[in-house]
């Protein structure tokens, strides 16, 4: 990561909030309250809000009863089926995920907006099926001393939806990770 210090512009902080304001205003234009049934839906698929913990429970609970290996596998393909929904679900939103700076923008706005974390495209070669994702304060992290990468999770749903953008079956490597310290 390269990290600069700047000077805060008079009015900058202001705009920043407005930004803000307009895609909260996004998102929650897409989002319906079914009181009476009690669900949430958006983009026409219906939502849930959890707690953090839940995953990570989820997690632990698949190594505890499965075995880290075959956990880290269940935790990948998952993810993956998740990825290829989220893609679907950016398609009924009208994003057109055949060019580039439209993959930008589902990336950062459903990966903020769904609490995954901060994603940012860093590259996409449409014709070569390659794409480089940076993926900071991500949901499997939980601190910074592990000995190995441990986002399968996420991995999978960036997988997914690189299988959905390309038209192919895809794989993933994590090539650093937060939960490492990397």
């Amino acid at each position: 990561f390269l990290v600069a210090a700047s000077k805060l512009l008079p009015g900058r902080s202001s705009v920043s909030a407005i930004r803000k304001l307009k895609r909260l205003r996004e998102a929650l234009k897409a989002l319906d309250v079914d009181d009476k049934r009690g669900i949430l839906t958006a983009y026409g698929e219906r939502f849930l809000f959890i707690p953090l913990k839940l995953i990570h429970s989820i997690e632990d609970r698949l190594a505890d009863s499965l075995g880290p290996v075959t956990a880290t596998s269940f935790q990948y393909e998952i993810g993956k089926e998740g990825g290829r929904e989220y893609m679907r679900m950016a398609r009924k939103a009208g994003y057109d995920i055949t060019h580039v700076r439209e993959v930008r923008k589902v990336a950062e706005r459903l990966g903020t907006l769904g609490g995954w974390g901060k994603l940012t495209v860093t590259e996409v070669n449409l014709e070569k099926k390659i794409a480089r994702v940076r993926w900071t304060n991500g949901v499997s992290v939980r601190n910074r001393k592990g000995k190995t990468p441990v986002c399968h999770f996420g991995r999978g749903i960036l997988t997914g939806c690189a299988e959905v953008i390309f038209g192919r079956r895809c794989e993933s490597i994590e090539i650093s990770c937060e939960g490492k310290g990397d």
